[in-house]
């Protein structure tokens, strides 16, 4: 099992904030963690990610849903320029979905150092890399045993 250097933390409230936005926006992204639940494999964690159709749109819409022990959904956006706006709106979607994110913003943290769980982490604007332990890390806090795979 591999060490991760972010945890997620639900606040029990089961938030149903997901959306859908597929008849309206273009799916750009879709990203499902997928780890051992009981003796099977199955999706715990997925996250779309949408753009408006024009192609002046520049807003990125994100919504999430957790699927495990414990169950959630959230929708977040993130717009203007000059940042990574997909992990600023997954970020906005964990929020909504009632999941604080605890450790290293980023999935390496350098020469031996080891997180701090203590300290509340935020993905927003830090990358695909971010963002992919950002999902394991709430994978791992939803139930999922083993070996977490992203496809």
């Amino acid at each position: 099992m591999e060490k991760l250097s972010m945890r997620a933390k639900f606040n029990g409230l089961h938030n149903q904030n997901g959306r859908n936005y597929s008849g309206e926006k273009e799916t750009t992204l879709r990203m499902i963690v997928v780890g051992k639940r009981g003796k099977e494999l199955a999706p715990i964690v997925e996250a779309r990610f949408y753009m408006g159709r024009s192609r002046t749109a520049s807003t990125v819409y994100c919504s999430l849903w957790v699927h495990g022990d414990e169950y959630c959904a959230g929708h977040g956006t993130a717009g203007g320029y000059g940042y990574h706006k997909e992990s600023a709106a997954l970020q906005s979607a964990i929020s909504s979905a009632g999941v604080s994110l605890f450790g290293s913003n980023y999935s390496y943290t350098g020469h031996g150092e080891k997180p701090d769980f203590k300290k509340a982490a935020r993905i927003g604007g830090c990358g695909h890399g971010s963002m992919e332990t950002a999902l394991k890390a709430i994978a791992r806090a939803a139930g999922a045993k083993g070996q977490l795979l992203i496809v």
